[in-house]
């Protein structure tokens, strides 16, 4: 322990080096019906501070001999019944946990918002979904699969490049975070991939707004939080494979996980492995040189020691696609792009990605504090290849360490205070191999200081906070003709928000505001863009951005029914964005970035699920998204997502026969004609997308679990009003068969 000699770190390392010394304790229990204290079987029992987690046995027994503090939090969830989330001392085991049986129960916990809570008592609408959920009717690639989520859509180039868009928001402004790590990996480029596979990922948290509090600079536009597994439950060992394949695009997707999990240390490790050629088109053809292969790798490593917690994260995933679409033609043959053969073979152009992500977190529970140290190093290296595939035409090195400090501190039993400090340092470096560059060399720095309080009553929670940034942005070089410059910029941000919970209805509204500090790429952009499929023009007179968000929720909580309603509005200034122009260079369209002096954005997301009792094989969900961005003066912004209803109907089919199908769904996507553009914007037509498909399972020594079902059942010809091969007029894949088979081996350890 590295002791420093003023007197606050001295007080900090002695806190620390006590609460190494102090002996740990196990819990066991009993999970139990409230109506009629009945045991409840195979309920999930996780402590989410340390990543432990078991399941009650046939008489609701379970049992953790882990090292543990005086008190932990606490999770319990099983089917049929709600989830709760408590504290408790460990002095008072055995515990007995009581389950109030609900029906219909959606209620997740919440781990993005730096406190852990279930989501009807957070002041924030935050949308959690389990990555399997998501998954129903399985996504060609993982923003595909977060689409599912009420206001949230995909910018995409063909199927092998897309990211997420929130409420019409994307690129820089969308932050992504991976079990509490700031992901760089040039996402400002539209073109550029989210460089997170599938594998290893358990849920996935949407903010939908500013979340500048609680994430610094950028989150202006919200965040997507990935979640990973749950490691192995106590003294069992996991295997986990899954291979999936694809017609449209005659893809193989297969992955492996392998966890075990002992007294004190739990161990995950994995691979993914996706190779995809040019998906068909309606027609027939092929979408020429849409091809693309994923490679991924997962470690991560937890143990304990009383009250001390530790975890180390490793991500790697290398990324191969192709960009359909590109061409050097002054004038544009759409026919072109739709070839006669499928193909998978490395060609140009291409893009080829290379992501590290490496994250060390300790969490330190000190009797009424909780102390959370995260630090990180993520590296991003881009390389396009134009012309050769011997000569990268661009190639650039994105270094990021990154840190953050939390510290939890407990007032009273309904009162807690969330202060730290956060912040990274970027160096984005271009190789002396490429023929060009998108960006300059340039330094990032970023620092930022908040302090959140929150009140937890029984039927009220309020929230409070206030957070300081500043970044400093600095080009190392002449670039295009612009000497090297050197901004800074800062900004001061608050949230307010109040939430009331019932057993049936639940009221939230919050405040909150954001601000996002012009890129490189916006300031001096001023060339081709190949990727992105534009030209591009930049402008070093830009400002920050700057956003105040108010977003109200009311959720209806019914025995049959789940409804809510989610309307938001936002004030912007200095709002940048693509401006189309009417001219074209070398057959790619002219963009100017600019920016809206005062503007506003408002919009809905709605939905209801149905339930009901006397039909408990049927499950109807649907959802309504709109969200509309203008100025003062009624100018509108280009690249809005067009409006969607998703409606999906599923049923249950028991069957107790060795193979048994579990259920069938019909999804139903039907999005809306888009005629709010920009000047010198093509409007999109409306378009419907019908999936559908079943879940089995093949019992065994062995069992196997089968996804089977069809996408685009009908063939429809479709292009999104995001896509980025609109200009070229190439569509949508066509209809598309797909098969996935799982399988998971669970075996115990002997416990001594």
């Amino acid at each position: 322990m590295l002791c420093f000699s003023f007197n606050k770190a001295k007080l900090l390392c002695v806190s620390l080096l006590t609460a190494l010394a102090v002996n740990g304790q196990s819990l066991s229990g009993k999970v139990i019906s409230a109506e009629n204290g009945a045991p409840v079987y195979s309920a999930a029992v996780y402590l989410p501070d340390f990543g432990i987690g078991t399941f009650s046995d046939s008489s609701g027994y379970f049992e953790l001999r882990n090292d543990l503090p005086e008190s932990v939090k606490i999770s319990i969830k099983a089917d049929g019944f709600e989830t709760i989330l408590t504290t408790i001392l460990i002095a008072q085991s055995p515990v007995v946990l009581k389950l109030k049986e609900k029906h219909l129960e959606l209620d997740e916990v919440i781990v993005s918002n730096n406190q852990g809570a279930l989501q009807r008592n957070n002041s924030v609408h935050i949308e959690t979904r389990k990555l399997s959920d998501l998954n129903g009717i399985p996504g060609t690639n993982l923003t595909e699969s977060l689409t599912n989520i009420p206001g949230v859509y995909s910018s995409s180039t063909g199927t092998g490049i897309s990211k997420p868009v929130i409420r019409g928001v994307q690129g820089i402004r969308v932050l992504t975070m991976l079990n509490g790590l700031r992901i760089e990996n040039q996402q400002w480029g539209g073109d550029h991939g989210l460089g997170i596979t599938e594998l290893g990922i358990g849920s996935v948290e949407v903010i939908k707004g500013p979340s500048s509090l609680l994430y610094g600079a950028d989150a202006l536009g919200g965040v997507v939080y990935f979640i990973d597994e749950p490691y192995a439950r106590n003294n069992t060992h996991e295997l986990n494979v899954k291979t999936q394949v694809e017609s449209v695009s005659m893809s193989t997707k297969s992955q492996m996980m392998l966890k075990t999990a002992r007294k004190n240390y739990r161990l995950s490790i994995g691979g993914l492995y996706n190779n995809q050629a040019d998906y068909q088109l309606p027609n027939g053809k092929f979408a020429q040189n849409s091809r693309f292969f994923d490679q991924a790798a997962k470690l991560a490593f937890a143990t304990n020691k009383g009250k001390w917690s530790m975890h180390l994260r490793y991500n790697f995933s290398h990324t191969r696609s192709g960009i359909p679409g590109h061409t050097h033609d002054s004038i544009v043959d759409p026919s072109k792009f739709q070839v006669e053969n499928q193909n998978r073979s490395y060609t140009v152009p291409a893009q080829v990605f290379f992501n590290h992500f490496l994250s060390f977190e300790n969490k330190f529970f000190l009797k009424r504090n909780e102390l959370t140290l995260l630090t990180g190093q993520t590296f991003n290296r881009l390389t396009e290849f134009e012309e050769k595939l011997t000569i990268p035409g661009i190639q650039a090195d994105l270094h990021n360490s990154l840190y953050s400090v939390k510290l939890k501190s407990h007032l009273t039993e309904h009162i807690f205070i969330v202060s730290g400090l956060q912040g990274m340092f970027q160096n984005n470096i271009n190789s002396s191999k490429a023929t060009e560059q998108l960006i300059p060399d340039a330094l990032t720095m970023d620092n930022g200081a908040f302090v959140i309080g929150y009140y937890e009553g029984k039927y009220w929670n309020f929230q409070a906070g206030i957070r300081y940034d500043i970044r400093q942005l600095r080009s190392l070089e002449t670039f295009k003709g612009t000497s090297p410059i050197t901004r800074n910029y800062q900004g001061l941000n608050y949230s307010l928000g109040a939430v009331r919970t019932t057993e049936k209805q639940t009221i939230r509204g919050n405040i909150s505001s954001g601000f996002r500090a012009p890129h490189l790429s916006e300031l001096l952009a001023n060339g081709f863009h190949h990727g992105a499929l534009r030209y591009e023009i930049g402008s070093t007179e830009l400002k920050a951005e700057n956003a105040v968000q108010l977003d109200l929720t009311y959720e209806y909580h019914g025995e049959h029914l789940e409804v809510i309603l989610n309307p938001f509005t936002s004030l912007l200034s200095n709002y940048i964005y693509l401006n189309p122009l009417d001219t074209v260079i070398a057959s790619l369209p002219v963009f100017e970035y600019v920016q809206l002096e005062d503007g506003f954005s408002y919009g809905i997301d709605a939905g209801w699920h149905y339930h009901p009792h006397f039909a408990h094989w049927l499950h109807v969900e649907n959802s309504f998204s709109y969200v509309m961005i203008r100025g003062n003066d009624d100018f509108q912004v280009s690249l809005l997502p067009q409006s969607r209803i998703s409606t999906l109907l599923k049923v249950a089919v028991p069957m107790k026969s060795k193979f048994r199908m579990d259920d069938f769904s019909i999804q139903h996507l039907y999005y809306f004609r888009q005629t709010n553009v920009a000047a010198f914007e093509t409007a999109s037509p409306a378009y419907q997308v019908v999936n559908i498909g079943l879940n089995a399972q093949l019992k065994g020594n062995v069992p196997l679990n089968f996804q089977l079902g069809v996408k685009n059942v009908l063939n429809s010809r479709y292009i999104d009003h995001l896509s980025r091969l609109k200009n070229i007029d190439l569509p949508f894949p066509g209809r598309n068969f797909y098969l996935s088979i799982a399988y998971q081996l669970i075996n115990n350890h002997k416990v001594k």
